[in-house]
């Protein structure tokens, strides 16, 4: 900005000096001329020479001259000046000569710059002074506490807010003071905020190990101290616990129950573990401990110790409740080398216990863990053979003992990876044979409907899970299969095992009374194995009861055997049921079953289960014959056994 006005103060200072130069001209007519004539008009040399000295000491006259009577010039003519011209005249008028004066323009520049330099420095020194003060004062008022400020908000930190901050401000707050104060209540507020944080941090490492409900190492912690003995190199033993019974107290008190329950089974396993151990909630009512040793003496008193101590009865809210344990047992580094596979051993051992009868324990055994494994794997292909309907169905028929004609055909479901026997229990634990059923259900009557158009009057009968049976449904199910096929109820004959009607009897019985009105035959399978009772066979609403093949097995070497058949069929005819033999191997038994009065028979000395293309659907079973030799064989039968 001074720079700029530079220029502006020389041309203000030139004006000046030039304004100076005017009004010495105007001096010289009113004051020097008349003087400056006289000394002329007297001839006066000296005298004129001093009056021309003395208009020389005006501003900037660089040259004066007299040009008439006398001649004299004072000075030098500047090389740019102004020049004035003035006539030197007496009293009476006579021209006496002519002054000229002559200024320096020179000068004049230069006296505007000198003046320019003189006011810049001296513009300069006060800015500088008052610079200096400013800052002075600034630096007092303003930088200091700024700095003050932000060294302080640099400090500003959860593990630097224990030292007493240097901060002051004063009541009148101006800007400072306000950021000052919000500054020392943003301190404060992150003093409380760290404190509530730290509490925090403890809080939530505390519930990272620790479980909430029993207060037990969680299974977080577990696995770090699993993977500390691995470290370590040391033998030990990882026991996984499960409580027997407890989803029945959770589910029939509830959870609050169930909750305080837990509670007092922490106490327990406390006391009973021992000290040697490392006890952890798993999850659920699921427990593990941690030996540090591996000798299996030891471990059995401890898994001793931990079922028998369960023994002892619960009070819970006023409830005495009684719980189990089983146990699995795994050890490191006999049976697993790593620790997941050390938890899984243990849990599949675990499982084991339960499944063979529940308040013991078991050790880890390969060949159980192979088998299950291998299941897992039987499972995998089940599902994907149920994705492609990779099954066959076989028909096995069952003949009439009167004129030995076929009566009907059992539809039989195989498999090419397994045994009916261990892919359909294994479907009936999966699930598996809710699809499965179905699919067997709907292809049994479709070869019904084809054998119907060739004129053949045959039952077919299809085997039911449990699973299905059980569904509320299912009656629904058949009846649209069956419509859908467009076959008359009475073509199809279900055959229900006694153990599933007792597993649920009250959906059974109506999905039993639904079909059995809708037409379709209901035969109760493999009679005698199962546990109804007779109230509950004079309930349903069956056709006819299948006597299992391991009572027909000795009937014809056994006496005893035969009786308990006889009191069979005598029971189901007093029920006004038909009666089928299963498991006719020889013709013994097929002549024994038919003297006895069996309507019906079935099993391989008859037929064997065959695909639909290789069955001899019109031709009777020629050996069903009178029973003239029956009374012999059956007196040869009774003497044997005698």
């Amino acid at each position: 900005m001074m720079v700029l006005l530079i220029p502006v103060q020389y041309l203000m200072d030139k004006k000046d000096a030039q304004g100076s130069v005017t009004l010495t001209s105007t001096q010289v007519v009113k004051g020097f001329l008349p003087t400056l004539a006289g000394a002329v008009w007297n001839f006066d040399t000296e005298r004129t020479r001093l009056n021309l000295e003395s208009l020389l000491q005006q501003p900037f006259a660089a040259y004066a001259a007299i040009a008439g009577d006398i001649n004299i010039a004072v000075g030098e003519k500047p090389k740019d000046g102004q020049q004035y011209q003035y006539p030197i005249k007496n009293g009476q008028g006579k021209d006496l000569g002519q002054l000229t004066l002559i200024f320096d323009n020179h000068a004049i520049s230069t006296h505007a710059w000198d003046k320019v330099r003189s006011a810049f420095l001296t513009l300069s020194l006060y800015t500088f002074i008052l610079a200096g003060l400013l800052l002075w004062l600034v630096q007092t008022l303003v930088t200091r506490r700024l700095l003050r400020l932000s060294q302080f908000a640099k400090g500003l930190r959860l593990e630097n807010l224990e030292a007493t901050p240097a901060l002051y401000f004063k009541q009148s707050q101006d800007e400072l003071d306000h950021l000052t104060k919000s500054l020392l209540d943003m301190r404060n507020q992150l003093v409380t905020d760290r404190n509530e944080l730290k509490r925090f941090e403890a809080e939530l490492a505390r519930r990272a190990h620790e479980d909430q409900l029993t207060g037990l190492p969680n299974r977080f912690s577990f696995l770090e101290a699993l993977y500390k003995h691995l470290e370590s190199g040391e033998p030990f033993t990882l026991m996984f616990l499960d409580l027997d019974g407890f989803k029945k107290v959770n589910d029939g008190l509830g959870h609050s129950v169930g909750d305080e329950l837990l509670k007092k089974t922490t106490q327990r396993l406390r006391e009973l573990a021992g000290e040697c151990s490392f006890l952890a909630r798993y999850g659920g009512d699921e427990f593990v401990l941690l030996v540090n040793q591996a000798n299996e003496d030891s471990i059995k008193a401890i898994a001793i110790r931990l079922t028998e101590g369960f023994t002892r009865p619960f009070s819970v809210s006023g409830n005495v409740l009684h719980l189990s344990v089983s146990i699995g047992i795994a050890r490191h580094p006999d049976d697993a080398a790593n620790g997941e596979e050390l938890i899984q051993r243990a849990d599949v051992a675990m499982y084991q216990a339960k499944n063979i009868g529940r308040s013991r324990y078991l050790f880890f055994d390969q060949c159980l863990y192979d088998n299950m494994r291998n299941k897992l794997t039987m499972e995998e292909l089940l599902r994907k053979s149920m994705e492609k309907k990779d099954f066959t169905l076989v028909y096995q028929p069952i003949y009439n003992t009167t004129d030995g004609k076929m009566k009907s055909v059992e539809t039989l479901l195989r498999w090419s990876h397994a045994s009916p026997d261990v892919f359909i229990p294994l479907a009936e634990e999966t699930g598996i044979i809710l699809p499965l059923g179905l699919w067997v259900l709907e292809q049994a009557l479709e070869q019904a409907c084809y054998w119907q158009q060739q004129g053949i009057d045959l039952v077919v009968s299809v085997n039911v899970s449990h699973n299905q049976l059980h569904q509320t449904n299912f009656a629904d199910k058949v009846a649209k299969c069956l419509k859908k096929k467009g076959l008359e109820p009475s073509v199809l004959q279900l055959e229900i095992t006694e153990t599933a009607l007792m597993e649920d009897w009250q959906v059974s019985l109506a999905n039993i009374q639904t079909l059995r009105d809708m037409g379709v035959r209901i035969a109760l399978d493999d009679f005698g194995t199962g546990y109804s009772s007779l109230s509950h066979l004079q309930q349903l609403p069956l056709d006819c009861l299948k006597i299992d093949k391991s009572f027909m097995a000795r009937i014809h070497e056994s006496h005893r055997d035969r009786s308990l058949v006889e009191a069979l069929v005598s029971m189901a005819k007093a029920l006004s049921l038909k009666v089928v033999a299963e498991g006719i191997e020889n013709q013994q038994q097929m002549l024994l079953a038919k003297e006895m009065g069996i309507h019906y028979l079935q099993g391989f000395y008859l037929a064997k289960p065959s695909p639909k293309e290789l069955l001899e659907l019109n031709q009777p079973f020629a050996e069903l014959a009178p029973a003239d030799g029956v009374s012999a064989l059956s007196q040869d039968v009774r003497s044997d056994t005698q």
